[in-house]
């Protein structure tokens, strides 16, 4: 595909032209009576919400576009309250058919098979050599991840705050994972085991709470509403650690740690941490979460350049350093 100016790289004033995925479509009553379209679009760095006026989304499915077609786009690049806008002046089908999809499909930037091998490896290494009584939480979480292998590689990990791509779940329990293992040689209270099950498992139950599309778009489930993912994921871990035959304690440590790494109930938490590995869990999650937020705004901006406005879920606006390049 040819080389086309990104959404976050398009100046304002500017019309953007280019190839793009359309991957939902809203309608709307303006307070004229006349309807109106909110398209998502993304071009594989980002996505935007370009408005459309005086049109419906029949209209537009007759002209053959609807969530999940490429599309060629016209874009009136505005500003409004000191942020970029777009506008949308023309939408078709696309010209080329050689541009898919996948094209504009963003994925993390570890292979996904390389990230689920490699949390698998942490995690089988705290699998005994000699059976005991009880079935190890390694050999558990083992299972669960073989079990779940297809979801756990494609699950967005959010719908719209942090890892909500393709892979998203998988990305963020990687780095999780490796964060644990680091933690682990620096404070001896922790329980290693504990620490790479519960990092690899802790948002096993967003494979329930979310239906991520091939595209990586999420929606809550049924489940999602009624239950939310620690309360799925918790249970699904209790009920496989039945059938294994596992340490009655240890399970009940590794649910615990899952029904309270949001931290507070204010923010989700069933309950709020009480042993070491919990608290540890709890602050790796809300770390890796921030740093996404963190690089996701690093790639749209410049040396010396603010942030629009505060990122959904950090309490200031991100400034990115503007160092001198080398000779």
């Amino acid at each position: 595909m040819p080389e086309y100016t990104a959404f976050s790289d398009a100046a304002i004033g500017v019309t953007l032209t280019r190839p793009a995925l359309c991957s939902a479509i809203a309608e709307n009553i303006a307070k004229t009576g006349k309807p109106f379209v909110k398209v998502t679009l993304k071009d594989g760095k980002t996505e935007i919400t370009a408005m459309m006026f005086d049109i419906g989304s029949s209209e537009l499915a007759a002209k053959g576009v609807t969530a999940g077609t490429v599309v060629d786009v016209k874009l009136a690049v505005g500003e409004y309250q000191g942020a970029k806008n777009f506008k949308l002046t023309e939408i078709k089908p696309c010209a080329d058919p050689e541009i898919t999809p996948e094209t504009f499909i963003k994925l993390p930037p570890v292979d996904r098979t390389l990230m689920y091998d490699e949390i698998c490896a942490a995690v089988r290494s705290f699998i005994p050599a000699v059976p005991g009584k009880y079935t190890s939480i390694a050999e558990m979480t083992l299972k669960i991840l073989t079990d779940r292998k297809d979801a756990y590689m494609s699950s967005s990990a959010a719908i719209g705050m942090h890892h909500n791509l393709l892979g998203g779940l998988l990305y963020h329990s990687y780095r999780m994972v490796k964060a644990a293992q680091a933690l682990c040689g620096v404070y001896d209270v922790l329980d290693k085991e504990l620490m790479v099950c519960g990092t690899a498992l802790h948002d096993i139950g967003k494979i329930w709470e979310y239906d991520t599309t091939p595209n990586g778009d999420a929606s809550f489930t049924r489940a999602g509403v009624l239950y939310g993912h620690l309360y799925l994921g918790a249970e699904y871990i209790r009920n496989t650690a039945k059938d294994c035959g596992c340490d009655p304690e240890r399970v009940r440590l590794l649910a615990h740690m899952i029904l309270s790494h949001h931290g507070t109930q204010e923010w989700g938490a069933v309950q709020t941490p009480a042993t070491p590995e919990a608290y540890a869990l709890h602050y790796i999650d809300n770390l890796d979460a921030k740093m996404y937020v963190c690089e996701e705004a690093y790639s749209l901006l410049k040396g010396g350049e603010l942030t629009d406005k505060k990122p959904y879920g950090l309490d200031n606006r991100i400034y990115k350093p503007d160092y001198p390049e080398e000779e």
